[in-house]
């Protein structure tokens, strides 16, 4: 698959804002890699930021398009997006208006108070 780059792939002069948490906390969890951190800001830059939007906060995205633009398998894509649902930092829903299509809903990383109140045994375990 091509990607069609005279068609605007960025909707907004907006950017996806990610907290250090994200790359310094996050990584200590089982499974969760830099990669993972990279594909939650590629879904965050796609994410409706329009607050009128029946679809605000969420990115609606076919798996064939992930893969071309971001250049992972199939089966990483799935792998890091079970890790960022596992941990709370995604919801993913099937679209009910596009076929193939999935709703990705990228959800707010923890504070760090909180992070090592949830994941304290974690965060030992890598120490």
């Amino acid at each position: 698959m091509t990607i069609d780059v005279s068609k605007p792939l960025a909707h907004d002069d907006g950017f996806a804002r990610m907290p250090n948490i994200l790359f310094r906390m996050y990584p200590l969890l089982d499974g969760f890699t830099l990669e993972t951190v990279g594909l939650y800001g590629y879904l965050l830059s796609w994410r409706q930021n329009n607050a009128d939007h029946v679809m605000h906060g969420m990115a609606w995205l076919r798996q064939a398009d992930i893969t071309t633009e971001t250049g992972m398998s199939a089966f990483k894509i799935r792998q890091h997006t079970d890790v960022l649902c596992r941990y709370g930092l995604l919801r993913i829903t099937k679209s009910d208006r596009i076929a193939n299509k999935l709703v990705y809903e990228p959800l707010e990383p923890l504070t760090y108070e909180e992070f090592r109140r949830t994941y304290w045994r974690e965060e030992a375990k890598s120490s």
